[in-house]
């Protein structure tokens, strides 16, 4: 998805797939419909051409004709025509990839006339207006021009040009197109005054002399000042020391194999609705809702044998990026393609919703207009839904199987493990470690995309809303089945989509009252990892945990220029425990039981809820964006720069923006910035370290990162103000620089990256609108001899609650002894006015440290930070503790404390009772652990052994759970658990084997 607004009473979802569509989520009832639009994505799409570009403008030179013209929205190239009569034939044609172009093969007195057609993957547009021009052997174009922005004016200067009596000094502020003549100087200077401050100017001038005019000069640009804000940065490079993934800079479906190795992208993700349909056999997927349910040929990387996802992982692989694949969970593939007669051919019905054979509505906006046969699921009177049937379904698609041992219900059937087992030899062999964790597999599969929301995007295979059991039990099933045809498989789950999603099912409220009243992230994450318990010590069902976070928005009604400024300062949603969300229905709504839930917070929050519930499972976000301004705006550059940097300092292991940049953006260089900054694949250092700043998060972002020799470090600074320069101070903990190369984007020259060399100045400016990449060569004060980490940083617990961290040496031989934890002075809230103490202060190599943290009485968000030294340096490590509502409580209720013979099965069932109390659950359908901690066996009647999972009836009461003592004598002790989004409670039962 792209934005997600919602008012008070409807959510309306923009998502991505094969086009786009808006869904619509009424709250009270969670229905789901949708409508047609048009966005990129994974294959099915109908992209039209181009409009025809306006604006064509021709200027002669010494045998030159210099064309520029306004770009056409969705061209990826142009064609120029040229001829020597008016009208054409335009016999020579030209190819230019920005709105400009100079023909250099033009003969001096020759009269040329010139048209422009805008080219795309879906065909060119009609040509221009023509223009014309006479090459003349007259004055040559100034040269050496240069431009200094000053406060709400820019200085040029050039070098004059032989036989020149005067100059043109023209300006745009549109890049490369659309100059006018703002002075004419005798001089070779000018000051352009009355700008105003944070606007990009672009100047050319060209000579004059005798009424005639040379051509014009390269262009520049500038953007004046304006006033200065003052900001001081300090970076500590032994404080918040963890290792950066490099799969955190990735994005979905990007132009093609060169653009994957020149922007430097390390995940490459095949993904979106469209995948969630996709037949491996035969390289189609159903568009479904996203465009007119219709099966068309899969599309990646704009190229045709990419249809075929092995062929995808072989040309991400050959490109140097790691694929992250998507395996169908849903039961229906799709067909061949689509061909019908509106298109020139005959009609498959591979669609299925058919006018013809279903009646279908058909009316304006009901059908596709270039397929009219294919509508959308609503009967002829428009108005009532159709459900579609067994004909209608197997006219479209084909059953999709675990393997050929299940029984094919009809026709043609495709099968998982085939195709995983052929996706598993094309990720073949390879390493892709992820920092902090055992997982090195590059075998990256997405579980399915936004199954959450099954019931809207393809609502013709899955008519019905989701519910909390089918997520469970559908991933469960089908990743444990991945594992077995991929051994190698690292698995991402669930794969959700959005803020309301992540704490409710689409059934809305009811499913979550029946299910303890407890959020669904926290439920699913709760279930799996229980599930992998029962299941046995060696059942891992997730790899990493998965979520989709665009940063959620109110856009309606906003101008431009409030659209950029919500653009630039967005990721605050990420990470910022004082920023509110940007959507009303997130800060009115109050729809989960999550503290302080105005605030998303995102990552710390999710990765909280991951670390207490399923330790050692990874965090991802595996769709992102917020282009609010359009992709191809400024705006959207400095945004995706924030992202990357909080994605790297936020231990995220791995993330794919949808979609991957555009090489015609800015943001495509932003990307850049991050890998491959200098065209020799050099980017952000390794090891990310504490970076702070005084400045205004909605105006300006700093992030830093060392190499692991500390000889380098970089250091991104965004100065997010459209007007203002930004003077910034430097100051450097354990570190000392020497040299800097700095490399700029700047909305006033967005097409490169500019470099420059200089000596280490402590205190810098940093113009309006840039992003700037400093790379600072120095040394290390005093390098850490072993580096360690919190483990976890981040945990969630109940107020009131005790949660132990287990501080480990991450790299060294030599111990660390832990001087000090404290939570940090400016949490005044009374979730912080816990305790937290070193229980063990020492870590060794094998032996980790153990920190006691007691909560404080309410809900909320509260940092602290953890000194220790290796007798060498002092590192600190900083981290956060999300304090949750009241545990629930959970008593015994019979079973405790019997006594019988070894081998035996104790007459009294053991059973609890949960009270929901102010956890802000229900004593309904919780899930309840139980286990034999030191022998025996457990029974329900159904199932047996040391661990089983009951959940609560109406009055929160357990069914009856019988223990079987061990055939020694001795205590067993039984533990049943309570949910951990009620606060994990716990009630402990003592037996006695005689």
């Amino acid at each position: 998805m792209r934005v997600f607004r919602v008012t008070s009473s409807v959510m309306a979802k923009r998502h991505r797939g094969t086009a786009a569509r808006v869904l619509l989520i009424l709250l009270s009832a969670v229905s789901l419909l949708s409508c047609g639009g048009s966005s990129g994505g994974g294959g099915g799409q109908h992209v039209t051409p181009p409009a025809t570009p306006t604006g064509l403008a021709a200027t002669a030179g010494n045998n030159q004709v210099s064309l520029t013209w306004n770009a056409s929205t969705g061209a990826t190239s142009y064609n120029v025509g040229r001829a020597t009569a008016s009208g054409g034939p335009y016999s020579t044609t030209f190819s230019a990839s920005t709105a400009s172009y100079t023909d250099t093969t033009a003969a001096n007195g020759t009269p040329y006339y010139y048209v422009v057609a805008a080219v795309n993957s879906a065909g060119t547009s009609a040509n221009s207006s023509q223009v014309s021009a006479t090459p003349s052997a007259a004055l040559a174009a100034p040269t050496g021009l240069a431009a200094t922005p000053g406060n709400a004016q820019v200085s040029l200067t050039w070098n004059a040009s032989t036989g020149a009596t005067g100059y043109n000094v023209k300006r745009s502020t549109t890049n490369g197109s659309g100059y006018a003549t703002v002075s004419s100087p005798t001089g070779t200077s000018y000051t352009d005054t009355g700008l105003t401050n944070g606007t990009a100017y672009y100047y050319v001038v060209s000579a004059v002399a005798a009424g005639s005019e040379s051509v014009n000069s390269s262009q520049v640009s500038a953007t004046p000042l304006g006033t200065i804000t003052n900001v001081a940065v300090t970076v500590d490079v032994l404080a918040n020391r963890h290792p950066i993934s490099p799969y955190v800079y990735g994005g979905a479906f990007p132009q093609d194999a060169p653009t994957i190795r020149d922007s430097g992208l390390t995940t490459v993700r095949w993904g979106g609705n469209g995948a969630s349909t996709y037949n491996w056999q035969l390289g189609t997927n159903n568009a479904d809702n996203d465009y007119y349910f219709e099966d068309y040929a899969f599309s990646a990387l704009n190229n045709s044998a990419d249809s075929s996802s092995t062929q995808f992982i072989t040309d991400v692989k050959a490109a140097g990026g790691a694929p992250l694949t998507t395996m169908v969970m849903l039961p229906w593939v799709a067909q061949s393609p689509e061909t019908s007669v509106t298109q020139g051919g005959t009609d498959n019905y591979h669609w299925t919703f058919s006018v013809s054979q279903d009646g279908a509505c058909n009316a304006t906006g009901k059908v596709d207009k270039y397929n009219v046969d294919a509508g959308i699921n609503l009967q002829s009177d428009c108005s009532t839904t159709m459900v579609a049937s067994s004909t209608q379904l197997n006219r479209t698609y084909f059953p999709l199987l675990d393997d050929s041992t299940q029984t094919c219900p009809v026709g043609t059937c495709v099968y998982r493990k085939d195709w995983a087992t052929a996706l598993a030899a094309a990720f073949g062999t390879g390493s892709c470690p992820i920092p902090n964790s055992s997982l090195t597999s590059c075998h990256f599969y997405d579980m399915d995309n936004e199954i959450d929301i099954w019931g809207g995007t393809h609502v013709d295979v899955h008519p019905n809303p989701t519910t909390y059991q089918e997520l469970r039990d559908i991933y469960l099933t089908e990743s444990r089945n991945l594992k077995t045809w991929d051994s190698a498989a690292v698995r991402l789950g669930p794969v959700s989509c959005c803020w309301y999603y992540y704490w409710r099912s689409a059934t809305g409220a009811t499913d979550t009252s029946s299910h303890g009243g407890v959020d669904f992230i926290p439920w699913w994450l709760n279930e799996v990892a229980w599930s992998d318990a029962v299941a046995g010590s060696n059942t891992r069902s997730i790899d990493i945990f998965d979520i989709h976070a665009y940063p959620d928005a109110d856009t309606g009604g906003l101008s431009q220029s409030a659209l950029q400024a919500l653009a630039v300062s967005i990721y605050r949603d990420w990470w910022d425990p004082t920023f509110p969300s940007a959507a009303a229905y997130i800060r009115n709504d109050g729809f989960s039981n999550e503290p302080l839930e105005p605030m998303p917070f995102r990552i710390p929050r999710m990765r909280a809820i991951v670390n207490s519930e399923y330790p050692g499972t990874q965090f991802s976000i595996t769709e992102w964006s917020a282009a609010f301004a359009g992709e191809s705006d400024f705006s959207t550059a400095l945004g995706d720069a924030d992202a990357y940097g909080v994605l790297g300092r936020e231990r995220v292991a791995l993330a794919s923006r949808w979609t991957a940049p555009s090489p015609f953006n800015p943001n495509y260089l932003a990307l850049k910035l991050f890998t491959n900054y200098d065209a020799a694949h050099h980017g952000f250092a390794t090891t990310s370290v504490s970076d702070t700043n005084n400045g205004n998060p909605n105006l300006f972002s700093s992030y830093a990162a060392v190499n692991p020799a500390g000889t380098q470090m970089t250091l991104l600074v965004l100065n997010k103000d459209p007007a203002n320069t930004a003077s910034v101070q430097f100051a450097f903990n354990g570190f000392t620089a020497s040299s800097v190369v700095s490399y700029t984007l700047a909305q006033s020259a967005p097409t490169k990256i500019t470099s420059a060399s200089a000596s280490w100045s402590a205190t810098q400016n940093f113009a309006p609108y840039t992003a700037t990449m400093l790379v600072i060569t120095g040394t290390t004060t005093t390098s850490p001899v072993s580096s360690w980490d919190l483990n976890p940083d981040t945990t969630m617990v109940a107020a009131s609650g005790t949660v132990t961290l287990n501080p480990k040496i991450t790299s060294g031989s030599t111990n660390v002894t832990l001087s000090s934890a404290v939570f940090d002075a400016f949490e005044g809230t009374t979730a912080c006015s816990g305790t937290i103490s070193l229980t063990t202060a020492t870590i060794t190599p094998t032996t980790n440290g153990v920190i006691t943290v007691t909560a404080g009485s309410t809900p909320g968000f509260c940092h602290f930070t953890v000194t220790g030294s290796d007798g060498t340096a002092t590192q600190t490590e900083g981290g956060w503790i999300v304090v949750g509502n009241p545990a629930a409580t959970l008593a015994k209720t019979t079973g405790d404390g019997q006594t019988g013979m070894n081998g035996t099965t104790l007459p009294t069932p053991l059973t609890v009772t949960l009270s929901a109390g102010s956890s802000g659950g229900t004593n309904t359908g919780a899930s309840v652990l139980f286990t034999a901690t030191n022998g025996g066996t457990l029974s329900d009647g159904t199932t047996s052994g040391t661990k089983l999972i009951e959940v609560t009836n109406g009055s929160g009461v357990t069914p009856a759970v019988r223990l079987t003592l061990p055939s020694t004598a001795g205590s067993v002790t039984v533990t049943a658990e309570g949910p951990y989004g009620l606060g994990h409670p716990v009630a402990t039962f003592t037996e006695t084997s005689q």
